[in-house]
């Protein structure tokens, strides 16, 4: 018995290594598409570029969303057709409705012309046709093609990104390359998952759906939080701060990406009851250990760090890149929490992520004037996250647990 949960262990270790290269490897790739477009877009441009592509993250919700139904639904066993279909139906949906959005969107984000935001609705249609695919190489626990997938989709955005500028070296020509790479991604993910889009009736879809939706008030509130800072940096401060800002964003997403391996493979396994409370506690080790070697590599390394990722141009970031780091790694135990509850079904969750996030726009609107005054309460916001995720998952489990040994008997 010993032997076979050893060996179980070193298989699931290998696998997660697996992963843990693959989403390195695309989140480094991701972060070249970021350097490169710091050193050639001028910062009025390179701000807009950040803008937008927070913009891009931002309406990704529904790939997530559809990606965690598929998985979540493949891990228990059940018939994932329904949600693969109802995936394509949101795809459709979803880029449709930001293109007839993107006046509005430009304007909001001070964008010379409409190009870059419906560049940015073909890419978000992409990734939500994508997701089903993903979820369901996820959910069936294959990490070795759900690398493939991750790693995969990463290159073909920064290589899109990297022609688009090369063309043209503007927001608008980065974002276009970046849009045809998500489509060839979106491609190929269909082509290896396979996944299955088997007829169904309308009731069948009409859950799939329910479910793809309530995901998706949960995750859309996660990617807000992590992504709307960059958004509102660029509504409130100039052009010149606006693009510090992304600059430093990028220590954000480094801590906050690094361990997104951590989710995607400890999900399968977060709801399974039997599971789920070694998931929970070895994945918040990792992410809590990954965060804190980052601030402190950080902190002490500020100068050549921001040399290296945006140039010497962004040398006054300096004193600010631990903070952004700090703010990643807080947020990326932040999601980690979330999906957790994701795969519980715990509804409560939604509605403090929402309540975080709506106050923490109301203060930066009410009273940023500087790029501390868009850090610092975004900072906070992660930190109330993590204080009500860490309690929730307390109270939560202790219930499992006397709801699993029953009444006593007297």
């Amino acid at each position: 018995m010993k032997q076979n949960r050893r060996t179980q262990l070193a298989a699931r270790v290998a696998t997660a290594g697996g992963v843990a290269a693959a989403t390195s490897i695309a989140n480094a790739i991701g972060y070249a598409l970021t350097v490169v477009a710091a050193r050639l877009l001028e910062p009025a441009e390179f701000g807009a570029f950040g803008a937008v592509l927070a913009l891009i993250i931002v309406g990704s919700v529904a790939a997530l969303a559809i990606q965690a139904t598929v998985a979540r639904g493949r891990a228990r066993r059940e018939p994932v057709a329904s949600a693969v279909r109802s995936g394509l139906v949101l795809a459709l949906v979803v880029g449709l409705g930001l293109g007839l959005l993107s006046p509005t969107l430009a304007a909001f984000l001070q964008l010379p012309s409409v190009m870059p935001v419906l560049a940015a609705a073909v890419g978000i249609a992409a990734m939500t046709a994508t997701a089903p695919a993903v979820g369901l190489v996820q959910g069936a626990e294959r990490f070795t093609a759900l690398g493939v997938l991750v790693a995969g989709q990463a290159a073909l955005r920064v290589a899109g990104g990297l022609v688009g500028m090369a063309v043209r070296p503007t927001a608008s020509g980065a974002l276009v390359g970046v849009a045809a790479g998500l489509v060839v991604g979106a491609i190929g993910a269909w082509f290896i998952a396979r996944p299955p889009l088997r007829p169904g009736t309308w009731a069948t879809f009409g859950v799939s759906l329910r479910a793809t939706l309530a995901a998706s008030a949960l995750l859309l509130g996660l990617v807000m939080v992590t992504n709307v800072d960059v958004v509102l940096a660029r509504h409130v401060l100039s052009a010149q701060d606006s693009g510090l800002y992304v600059a430093g964003s990028v220590f954000t997403k480094i801590a906050f990406w690094l361990p997104q391996f951590v989710p995607l493979v400890a999900f399968p396994a977060l709801t399974d009851p039997k599971r789920r409370r070694g998931a929970f506690r070895l994945g918040l080790l990792a992410v809590v250990g990954c965060g804190t070697a980052l601030v402190a590599g950080t902190a002490v390394l500020a100068g050549p760090a921001v040399t290296i990722v945006a140039g010497s141009r962004y040398a006054d970031l300096g004193p600010w890149v631990p903070v952004f780091t700090a703010l990643g790694a807080l947020l990326a135990v932040a999601q980690l929490l979330v999906y957790a509850h994701l795969a519980s079904g715990d509804l409560p969750t939604t509605a403090v992520v929402w309540a975080v996030l709506l106050a923490y726009v109301g203060v930066v609107e009410l009273t940023a004037t500087s790029l501390g005054g868009v850090l610092v309460p975004a900072l906070s916001a992660a930190g109330l996250l993590v204080l009500w995720g860490l309690t929730r998952e307390r109270v939560m489990s202790r219930r499992r647990d006397r709801s699993r040994d029953g009444p006593a008997i007297p």
